[in-house]
């Protein structure tokens, strides 16, 4: 077989024959290296290697390679080879010194020689002949090309870290430097749509801290936080990653922290920031409140010379800041006088330790680490609740303790085995609450003009106030181990590996209880939230407090092995193969298997390519509310209530299920005009216009209009007892006994949707996402300095969880009849495709500046209605996990007939598909159908034009000016439609409009700049101070936070807010100032 047939024959294979063979050859490897251990990581170390020639460009045989840093006292030495090569491994990113030596030539020595995480760096050295054994010392110019890997990414170094403009001092904000990930400033800080890698839920992304797991195995995403002065540098791999990186589809961030050296450095800083810097985006707005101080102290060194070292680092963090809110258009004014109490300044308080120790004996490199981080956060909001008053914010704390170790052991002299074993306990317990409890439930205002308008929702705005939510507590706690080998054989590096994580979540679900109402403004002063006027209050949350409880678990297992193997000089193959297995959801057939090269096709030019297979981690949150998996056995109960029975009911909502009656005409005033429903079949209607007065006749004593009739005041209004009133009111509009109960506040009520269980299921087809990712690009170095590339992104999406009804009647798309109790199934309903080109360029340090920056084309379209995996409280209150679908069913349709109604003469989907008389689209029968392929459409998760900029000067007097730039497309939206839909007959409305696509719409673009101006002032030669100011946003742009999705009336309503309009600005201009003292 060719050197490369086994590739071919094992990704032929089937995945059960693949994971067999995988296991086979993974335990041969395992015997053959000896007991040893599993696997090697070079996640936190690189390797350098060349060869040493002489002005001939002969090889240099027995040549002496020295490697010394400052980083915990390394200093290691090894021996070209008969071919002059040289390789070591297992080298802390950081900054060398590399001496090369041979008698009968001069010593050659390359001073601040930059290694940088996770690299393979080729340096090769030429000896001058020399009688006399003198050293030459020169400055090291490594190549900026990086000719061994076919994997894509961004190292940010420490000097980005340290000296790049950070807004909040959020390292992880360097993030925006990376080609290909979208920065979207409007999306919640922690969601799925924040910082998408490539395309992929921005929660996919995999954390890694010194190689150990920094990953929220509930929500996604980073696990704790960490202070930006605790970072030596971290390394941004988009796609085509090697085996040894796993449980994880949407990139890897892959983090190394500082260590202490044999000298004794730290440093103090303290950054401030308040309003009197600023300036306001929103015209005639005054410039939100803003106090903010953060303070850190850092430092490390030496206990025992070479051999023992610490680090260890505290911040603080302090701020009050006035959201940029401007309450909703046409928000009643009474309302926002009474928000005025709670619209206070939101307060974040943070302390951040970290302590780290390293021990280096012989051949093992022993770290043991701690980080603690705590975290309160009073009275705020995400941005995705742009409509929401300030009674709905919530408070938050969070705490995170990381107890960390690992050991690194070489065994071998010239190309030794390199073990890597590690583990770590992590303690995560969260808290969320209502900051305003005290405001009462949530409610969501529809504020009609008057009760003639014909919609559903108010055309006056539909403001929110209240509380959503009651308390939320979870912990999560973490065991996680893991270990490695890695050797190299001739032209063959083989690694392989073993993680495994032991993750429980044990706390108390939320309940919910959103209330919305739908009346007219003068209605709600007169008779106060409850009586106003007709509302739906949707309870979630356990029949018993034990119900809420939570206790999650799972056990995960990675097994990998990879091979870098050198086929010549300039074409090195990466292969590898990857099984992840999590306990919790029984999926034992995702292996991956991973291919790629990197082609030196001349010294200054590498074309790579990559393609593999990426699983996701399975996020528990997604089942803290699925009683088979430990979650909370929560029910929703959803009635529609009449306080004033038929009186005081602007919207149609009332008709599209099932009791049709008029907004403004007694019976009187409908039988003389000749009115009908104008929703027959909706629901179970008739044809019949029932009138506001229709129920207030129904006993021996007429009941007044417009009076508040409830349980305990109906017999002394109607004459009739409260049973005997829910008979004759059941028999009044023609429907079955028990129809009508007394709901809520005692009102009369009907279900809109039965009492169910939510969510109670994982279908059978339950998959684990993966990303199929090709990837093909060509980087140039131009000069010593300069580098551009040229990449070509393509990815299939594929087994993207969401919920739909799985037990969904076809025939109820007909007449909107659906009375089953919801059956909604997790599963894999969802897919997306991505294609990216992005250009980029690099000039490193030198003549005084360095620059970079990247241009990136995006198309990218997927099916889900909302792509932020909601793995919050009730991980469905806004309608299941990424929203249902506007169809729900998915397989192959019956034939149905709607038998048409006046003016509609109906149809068949025997032979075509047709529109129902509702509107409704009805596939052809016979025919494969799935629903969710209606909601197709641009990706929330990709924005089609980006372009950035950074770079750093270095002016004389010790000047210094670095700059973040950015300018990218606006987000999709899609359009709201004035009467909402419900497609399938699920009795569950769907806001978009069927006659535009989703995501359709794109809003005004985003730009900002950020900037940062420092002066150094050197006092000794260890001792130096810096000061500097910051700007953020410097261009004082208005970008949109959120816009009005709404269509519009014909014409305009008085106060209608134009559709497409900014409707919720990100903040303006920000300064801050900071001192800095290294010693």
């Amino acid at each position: 077989m060719g050197h490369s047939g086994w590739w071919f024959v094992m990704s032929s294979l089937s995945p059960a024959r693949l994971r067999r063979r995988f296991f086979s050859a993974f335990i041969c490897l395992f015997l053959g290296f000896g007991a040893l251990t599993p696997t090697a990581h070079a996640q936190t170390t690189s390797t350098i290697e060349g060869t040493v020639t002489d002005r001939q460009g002969l090889a240099v045989a027995g040549a002496e390679v020295r490697l010394a840093g400052d980083t915990v006292g390394f200093d290691k030495s090894t021996v070209t080879d008969g071919n002059g090569h040289y390789q070591l491994g297992a080298v802390p990113a950081g900054t060398y010194r590399l001496t090369v030596s041979h008698s009968g030539f001069g010593t050659r020595a390359f001073k601040s020689l930059e290694i940088t995480l996770n690299r393979t760096l080729r340096f090769d050295v030429a000896l001058e002949v020399s009688s006399v054994q003198q050293e030459v010392e020169v400055s090291a110019m490594p190549p900026l090309l990086e000719t061994t890997s076919s994997s894509e990414g961004v190292t940010i170094t420490p000097q980005q870290i340290v000296d790049m403009p950070l807004n909040g001092r959020n390292y992880l904000d360097l993030m925006q430097l990376v080609p290909g990930v979208a920065i979207n400033r409007q999306a919640d800080l922690n969601s799925d749509n924040a910082t998408p890698v490539l395309g992929e839920r921005a929660n996919n992304t995999g954390f890694l801290i010194d190689g150990l797991s920094n990953q929220n195995e509930l929500n996604g995403g980073a696990g704790a936080q960490f202070n930006q002065d605790t970072i030596a540098e971290f390394q941004v791999i988009t796609t085509g990653y090697k085996a040894e990186f796993g449980h994880a589809s949407g990139g890897v961030v892959n983090v190394i922290t500082k260590s202490g050296s044999n000298d004794i450095h730290g440093l103090a800083s303290a950054y401030h920031r308040n309003n009197a810097f600023d300036s306001s985006d929103i015209s005639g707005n005054s410039v939100p409140y803003l106090l903010r101080w953060d303070y850190d102290l850092a430092g490390g060194g030496a206990m025992v010379r070479d051999k023992a070292f610490w680090f260890a680092s505290a911040e603080g963090i302090h701020e009050n800041r006035q959201l940029n809110f401007v309450p909703p258009a046409n928000t009643p004014q009474f309302l926002i006088n009474n928000e005025e109490t709670y619209n206070e300044p939101t307060t974040d308080r943070e302390v951040r330790l970290f302590t780290k120790l390293d021990q280096v004996f012989h051949n093992h490199h022993l770290t043991e680490q701690m980080n603690y981080t705590n975290l309160h956060v009073n009275s705020t909001n995400p941005l995705s609740l742009s409509n929401s008053l300030p009674s709905t914010r919530t408070n938050l704390g969070d705490r995170s303790l990381l107890l960390g170790f690992s050991d690194t052991a070489t065994f071998g002299s010239s190309s030794p085995f390199i073990l890597n074993i590690h583990g770590q306990y992590r303690d995560e317990p969260t808290l969320a609450s209502p900051a305003h409890p005290q405001a009462g439930p949530n409610t969501i205002f529809n504020v009609f003009s008057g009760f003639t308008t014909g919609g559903i929702f108010g055309d006056l705005g539909s403001p929110s106030y209240g509380a959503t939510f009651t308390s939320s507590t979870l912990d999560q706690k973490y065991g996680i181990f893991g270990a490695s080998l890695a050797k190299t054989f001739h032209r063959h590096t083989i690694k392989f590996g073993w993680d495994f994580e032991h993750t429980n979540v044990d706390g108390v679900e939320a309940s919910a209880q959103q209330d919305q109402l739908f009346a007219t403004q003068a209605d709600y002063l007169q008779f106060g939230p409850i009586d106003a006027g007709f509302f739906l209050l949707a309870t979630q949350g356990g029949l018993t407090p034990q119900a809420n409880h939570v206790k999650l678990n799972n056990n995960y297992n990675g097994l990998w092995i990879q091979d870098d193997w050198k086929i010549t000089h300039n074409l090195t193959i990466n292969g590898g193969l990857r099984w992840d297995y999590d306990s919790a959801f029984d999926k034992k057939d995702n292996v991956s298997p991973r291919v790629g090269f990197a082609w030196s096709v001349t010294p200054k030019t590498v074309v790579r390519s990559s393609f593999g297979l990426f699983y996701d981690h399975f996020r528990l949150g997604l089942v803290r509310d699925i009683p088979g998996f430990g979650g909370a056995d929560i029910r929703e109960i959803q009635p529609l209530s009449f306080p004033r029975l038929f009186y005081g009911v602007p919207t149609i909502a009332p008709d599209l299920f099932g009791v049709c009656q008029s907004t403004s005409m007694t019976d009187a005033q409908v039988a003389s005009s000749g009115a009908t429903c104008p929703f027959p079949g909706f629901g179970g209607n008739t044809s019949t216009l029932y009138g506001v007065d229709h129920l207030n006749n129904l006993g021996p004593t007429p009941i007044p209009a417009n009076a508040v009739v409830n349980i305990d005041n109906v017999q002394q209004l109607s004459g009739l007892s409260p049973n005997a009133f829910l008979s004759a009111a059941d028999a009044a509009i023609n429907k079955p006994g028990s129809f009508w109960f007394w709901g809520p506040f005692g009102t009369l009520s009907f279900l809109v949707i039965q009492p169910s269980n939510f969510p109670v299921t994982v279908d059978p087809s339950f998959a684990t996402p993966y990303t199929r990712s090709y990837t093909l690009g060509v980087q140039r170095q131009l000069s010593n300095d300069w580098v551009v590339s040229a990449d070509y992104y393509h990815k299939d999406i594929q087994n993207l969880l969401g919920v739909r009804q799985t037990n969904l009647d076809f025939a109820a798309r007909i007449k909107n009849s659906s009375t089953a109790v919801f059956v909604n199934g997790f599963g894999p309903w969802y897919s997306g495709k991505y294609d990216a080109g992005i250009l980029s360029f690099e000039k490193r340090m030198s003549h005084r500046f360095t620059v970079g920056g990247s241009y990136t084309y995006v198309s990218e379209h997927d099916d889900g209605l909302n792509f932020n995996l909601g793995t919050g409280s009730l991980g469905s209150s806004n309608g299941g996990f990424n929203g249902f679908p506007t169809d729900s069913f998915r397989g192959i349709p019956p034939v149905v007939t709607d038998p048409g109604s006046p003016g509609c003469s109906g149809g068949t989907n025997a032979t075509a598909a047709f529109f129902a008389c509702n509107g409704n689209y009805v596939p052809r029968a016979g025919v494969f159908y799935d629903g969710a392929k209606l909601d197709s459409g641009p990706s929330d998760l990709a924005l089609r034009h980006t372009f950035e900029t950074h770079g750093l000067v270095e002016l004389p007097w010790k000047i210094q000016f670095s700059s973040l730039f950015r300018v990218q497309s606006g987000f999709h939206y899609t359009q709201n439609a004035l009467v909402p839909i419900d497609q399938d007959g699920n009795g569950n409305f769907d806001g978009r409009d069927l006659k535009t696509a989703r995501n359709q719409f794109t809003s005004p673009h985003f730009l900002n700049m950020d900037m940062r101006i420092a002066k150094t002032f050197p006092i000794r030669e260890r001792l130096k101070i810096q000061a500097m100011f910051e700007f953020f946003n410097l261009f004082n742009s208005a970008n949109p936070a959120a816009v009005n999705f709404n269509q519009n009336h014909t014409p305009l309503l008085p106060g209608e807010q134009v559709f497409g309009t900014v409707s919720q600005f990100l903040p303006g201009r920000e300064g801050q100032v900071g001192l800095r003292i290294e010693f």
